[in-house]
């Protein structure tokens, strides 16, 4: 049996052709056509692209033709990569570069298509989708390793080159065996997903994979117009049932929660960024029958490995410094919390968040180095991934507290932009903030804050009031310096909160 969602999918196709399976605005392709949209590019594959060509890159377009370029670059047990085409065409090619890739299935050749075959290292061809005619049905599916790779995603790198994060067959087996065969979630054919993710965000393959395992049908965000607004009709036009989201959404749709009303969702997913409680319980005005799940996980771990539900009743466990846990493991998962040698900490006690199971990845595309430093063996010999992330555990549930690497360090002090942040959105007229550490002249970190604020202009003595409020919760050195009014934050091409170009904005 071949590995992933594809062999469940296909047999959706066979015995519910009829069934909806993606919902572009006002098209609806159902189970038969999109079965048939996937053959006939699996068709074109064999005729036009060599067998022993094991990675094929999409030009990541929010259209039907990609996604079913996906099912059957998977299909065939190729390894798909997603070009997001709003990057810069340089950063693209760098990107095909590193996976020596041969072939660009796009929906239509357009002007950025053509940039990316400028150069030494160019593709050797393209295959447009848009129009092609479905085959009669979905062929017989070959059998595929499961340690083969399924998906490549590039992802920013320190050194400023893309780094690309493999996912495996297997990887993603676990994923959809823990999540998917959670029997309290009850997903089946009637289900409607909302897909509001770039294809080179992971998150996406929860959005349209999980449906199309299912039989559900997925429900795609037009791309363009201003902010969410785009995710808040999609999820009201569709009567979606299941919502996977960025915490995002929720700060920029919060003006607008009296008028958003969404009596079929039953269940909303956040993750990406640190879920604050208050937003998320303020949701409920919205989605009043909907669970809400935090739900956690890196690239390399293969979408998410584990959830938090957050009680109706408030309690103790629901959050540290105001933002929901992220609860515990999904099956095939465990954490460990360690200290700097990589030694186990007590429970309560802070330390990295290391991710070891199933579902955690290889290592970094081509980079034994990266892969050193991140993919390690624990004192007793365990494979883990170093996440990064700061936690700690207290009865069996986990925290989030932050970043290694976004860790600050003020005169000496180790700053937790967390607490900062959770104290200033407690403040009157702030929708969400966020703590950038900033050097000086002499090198020294200053802590600017940056406030999402309501309507209008800020006070003239914004600065002077906040820091006065803050200073009544915080030690001197973690009240921040410097404080910003914004009418929006900026978004990287994954939703979340872009914090480098917020540093940018001040300069210097």
């Amino acid at each position: 049996m071949p590995a992933t969602f594809v062999p469940r999918f296909a047999a959706h196709c066979a015995a519910h052709p009829g069934r909806a399976a993606f919902v572009f605005g006002d098209r609806t392709y159902s189970y038969g056509e999109f079965g048939g949209l996937v053959q006939a590019i699996r068709d074109r594959l064999a005729a036009e692209v060599p067998a022993d060509e094991r990675r094929i890159a999409i030009h990541a377009t929010q259209e039907v033709w990609t996604y079913a370029a996906i099912v059957a670059v998977l299909a065939d047990g190729r390894a798909y990569v997603p070009l997001n085409p709003h990057a810069p065409a340089d950063r693209n090619r760098g990107c095909l570069a590193q996976a020596r890739i041969g072939t660009i299935l796009c929906a239509t050749r357009t002007e950025a298509v053509e940039a990316l075959l400028v150069g030494d290292d160019a593709p050797r061809r393209v295959l447009e989708t848009a129009g092609t005619e479905p085959a009669p049905a979905l062929a017989p599916l070959p059998p595929v390793d499961a340690d083969a790779i399924a998906y490549i995603l590039f992802t920013s790198g320190s050194t400023g080159l893309p780094k690309g994060v493999p996912i495996h067959h297997r990887n993603l087996d676990a994923f959809l065996d823990a999540f998917v065969a959670r029997s309290d979630l009850g997903f089946g054919p009637d289900d409607r997903f909302l897909q509001m993710f770039d294809l080179t965000f992971d998150l996406s393959v929860m959005s349209y994979g999980v449906p199309l395992v299912v039989g559900g049908a997925c429900h795609v965000v037009p791309p363009g117009g201003p902010g969410f607004l785009g995710v808040a009709k999609t999820l009201t036009r569709g009567q979606v049932t299941v919502a996977l989201m960025v915490p995002s959404v929720l700060s920029f749709l919060e003006r607008y929660f009296d008028e958003i009303r969404l009596p079929a969702l039953r269940l909303s997913l956040f993750c990406g960024e640190a879920l604050p409680t208050r937003l998320a319980r303020a949701w409920w005005a919205c989605a009043p029958a909907a669970r809400v799940l935090n739900v956690y996980g890196p690239t390399e771990a293969t979408i998410f490995c584990s959830s938090y539900e957050l009680g109706r009743e408030p309690s103790p466990r629901d959050e540290y410094n105001g933002v929901v846990s992220i609860g515990r493991p999904m099956p095939r998962t465990a954490f460990r919390v360690v200290d700097d040698a990589l030694h186990d900490v007590p429970p309560g006690e802070k330390g990295e968040l290391i991710l070891i199971g199933d579902q955690v990845g290889s290592g970094y595309w081509e980079s034994p180095e990266r892969t050193a430093a991140a993919f390690i063996a624990l004192p007793d010999g365990t494979r883990g991934y170093r996440s990064g992330d700061v936690a700690f555990a207290r009865d069996g549930e986990y925290y989030y507290c932050g970043r290694t690497d976004h860790q600050l360090k003020v005169d000496g002090y180790r700053v937790e932009a967390g607490e900062i942040e959770h104290h200033a959105r407690g403040l009157p007229g702030v929708r969400d903030a966020a703590i950038v550490g900033r050097p000086d002249a002499a090198g020294r970190t200053v802590l600017h804050l940056f406030l999402l604020l309501g309507d209008g202009a800020p006070p003239a003595t914004l600065a002077k009031d906040v820091r006065a409020q803050l200073a009544q919760h915080l030690p001197p050195y973690m009240v921040p310096a410097k404080v910003h009014g914004r009418a929006t934050f900026p978004l990287n091409a994954n939703g979340k909160v872009d914090r480098k170009a917020l540093g940018a904005s001040v300069g210097d």
